[in-house]
């Protein structure tokens, strides 16, 4: 348990940082000090009381905005009570220099400026600073107009009220001091860290505004490029424009369901998190003095190029502060992805099924994790599967010289793949339990020294997981949807897999399919989609997700009886989909009803209903195809025909299928 950067999840530090803008009720305001600090759960557990200052105010008090501050709350309760680091934190301080019943400043003229400090039973201590407020028209004008002269480099009140609270709070602190800050929160976090540099600082900036660079001594620029200062962007934010960037740690791709609003992108909700709770996205390697072509940033030092003993050196002193296990793995995969400049880093785990040993990818550092996450390799099938198969590290320069098939992996990372490492995984050689695996070189093809580096790092990794006693047993899941409540799993289907379940009665279907469509989640339960979350706080995402991923067969049961003829159903759903690659025609023949466009599906055959039914499902291509009961009267044979052939579908890890049925005398789940 502990504040400490080098253990806290990134999940965990988006807490911290979307935490603040739930401005605390006045009653309890001004009863935070360190003498009387209040725990961080009794800070979550009145959030739904609080004011929201990302919505003005009367839309934070609104019916709607409570439902959304109690969705968060929801969410800060399931990140708290799964965190192995929160639980001893306290908040020790707490400004709020904003007008109105909020605002705990006695200053009659306001800044708008909040902070919180924390700290845990280590002695180790964070502060954490607010972005922009929009409860108020005084707090926008404040912060926006703050937030235009900070970028031109001129120190605001803002500036100084952090760097008071910092040393204020900070004061006493002996372990890690540690700042947090998130759009303006960011550029005053950076402003603080820069001017205490001798103290034992590190920053966690998210989509800040920048601190304008022109303005730092050559010290101060220096330090923004260690792994003290972490600057975190979101894919598409426009943020880092306001000023000149050089030191992006992090770009973190959003979630394939997010929404494109500005809003959402620069928030928290939107991006990904691994299995494990960190950021998904490679770590980039900074800008160095080669790459900069204007003469306007002549002054910027080129970064260092490392030896393998000086990486191998700051490799072990990172190891040496972590203490967890998803930790580990992250920072394995961000250490050798910025030693290496490799695109892709994948760490695979190795399992079985019916049909024998696989690997498949737990930890993915690419743009299209995504799908990556959908692979089960088996022998034979690339250099991961080799090197867990057969227990040897491999090195592969040239990759067209290779004769392993890995048209699947080319086709989910959108890009032909020409040199590779492969490095076993395992307690020994006897007890290989998977693999970590470099795809693609930034520039050029991978080298000895990057293979004898990964090599050296991976058994430096595997020393500290071996002497720290931990399992992955709890984070080997092949599913592709699954629904937990709590820290229980009610209901998973696998990858690809075709599974049965029967219901009582209709009334009980119905309540099943709403829950696995996230209809009905409450507020303790999860929708697991391929390793993503969403919760009942997430509409909008849950529509996108149905929308792209989901396909329900038989889902209006009145179709059978339509008037209407096929070619209006068929453009209907092309329109809908925008499917611009395929036309009426070409649709129709893939469905065997080339000649039936004209024809009205009630006059359809059991056999031509069926293949409009399946084929309106595959062409959406949705990762999961829900079959619903079919309609009254349809061939049990005809329906059985459909049935086989998703199953072969299933067979060929081109769908995952679940099978609802209704027997009032049967009510077990059936697997095939």
């Amino acid at each position: 348990m502990s504040l400490k950067m080098s253990n806290l999840l990134d999940v965990e530090k988006y807490l911290l940082l979307e935490l603040i803008y739930f401005h605390l009720p006045p009653e309890h305001k001004n009863r935070i000090s360190r003498e009387a600090p209040m725990k961080l759960d009794e800070y979550i557990d009145l959030v739904e009381y609080c004011g929201y200052s990302v919505y003005p105010g009367f839309i934070s008090c609104s019916a709607n905005g409570y439902q959304y501050k109690k969705r968060r709350q929801a969410h800060f309760k399931r990140i708290f009570a799964s965190s192995e680091n929160l639980d001893d934190v306290v908040i020790t301080g707490y400004v709020n220099d904003n007008y109105g019943r909020f605002g705990n400043t006695t200053d009659k003229n306001k800044t708008s400026f909040v902070g919180l400090a924390l700290a845990d039973q280590d002695n180790n201590g964070a502060v954490v600073f607010s972005g922009c407020e929009q409860m108020y028209p005084s707090s926008i004008v404040l912060d926006w107009g703050g937030c235009l002269i900070a970028s031109l480099g001129v120190v605001t009140s803002h500036h100084h009220q952090a760097m008071n609270f910092y040393d204020h709070y900070m004061a006493g602190i002996l372990g890690e001091r540690n700042i947090l800050g998130h759009s303006k929160g960011g550029n005053l976090a950076t402003y603080v860290y820069i001017n205490r540099l001798d103290q034992n600082t590190r920053a966690y900036c998210v989509n800040a505004q920048p601190y304008c660079w022109y303005t730092m001594n050559d010290t101060q620029k220096e330090a923004l490029k260690t792994d003290r200062f972490e600057y975190i962007v979101h894919q598409n934010d426009p943020t880092r424009k306001a000023s000149y960037v050089s030191y992006i740690s992090r770009t973190a791709p959003l979630n394939r369901y997010a929404s494109r609003r500005f809003i959402d992108i620069h928030g928290f909700a939107e991006v990904k998190f691994d299995e494990f709770g960190n950021l998904e996205g490679a770590r980039v390697i900074r800008e160095t003095a080669s790459q900069l072509k204007s003469r306007l940033f002549h002054d910027y030092a080129a970064e260092k190029r490392l030896t393998h003993d000086e990486c191998m050196a700051r490799f072990q002193e990172k190891l040496s502060e972590i203490t967890s296990l998803p930790r580990l793995f992250s920072t394995t995969l961000d250490e050798i992805l910025l030693v290496t400049e490799a695109r892709v880093a994948i760490i695979w785990l190795k399992d079985e099924d019916d049909r024998g040993p696989f690997i498949y990818p737990l930890i993915i550092k690419s743009p299209g994790a995504e799908d990556l996450y959908q692979l089960k390799l088996r022998p034979g099938q690339g250099i991961a599967a080799q090197s867990v198969f057969e227990g040897l590290p491999l090195y592969i320069r040239d990759s067209r010289h290779y004769r392993l098939p890995v048209a699947s992996l080319n086709r989910v990372l959108g890009l032909t793949i020409t040199s590779e490492i492969a490095v076993p995984l395992g307690i020994d050689e006897a007890d290989v339990f998977g693999a970590l695996e470099l795809v693609n070189k930034l520039d050029g093809v991978f080298s000895l020294e990057d293979f004898a580096l990964v090599n050296e790092m991976t058994l430096a990794m595997l020393d500290l997981f071996k002497k720290s006693g931990q399992s992955l047993d709890s984070y080997r899941d092949f599913s592709l949807l699954q629904i937990r409540k709590g820290g229980q799993r009610i209901f998973a289907v696998e990858k690809n897999g075709f599974k049965e379940k029967t219901f009582g009665s209709q009334t009980d279907k119905n309540a099943f399919l709403k829950k696995i469509s996230g209809l009905s989640l409450e507020p303790n339960e999860r929708l697991i989609f391929n390793l993503i979350t969403f919760t009942c706080d997430k509409p909008e995402q849950l529509k996108r997700l149905r929308r792209q991923e989901y396909a329900v067969i038989f889902e209006h049961p009145q179709l059978r009886q339509a008037r209407t003829r096929v070619s209006t159903v068929l453009m209907r759903l092309l329109l809908q989909l925008r499917e611009n690659r395929v036309n009426l025609s070409m649709v129709a023949k893939m469905m065997g009803l080339d000649d039936k466009l004209k024809t009205r599906i009630i006059d359809l055959s059991e056999a031509e209903y069926i293949r409009l039914e399946y084929g309106m499902a595959r062409i959406r291509r949705p990762k999961l195809i829900i079959v619903n009961p079919p309609p009254r009267g349809l061939n049990p044979a005809a329906y059985q025909v459909m049935c086989n052939r998703l199953k072969k579908d299933c067979q060929k890890k081109a769908v995952t299928v679940i099978v609802l049925n209704v027997d009032n005398e049967n009510n077990e789940v059936k697997n095939d």
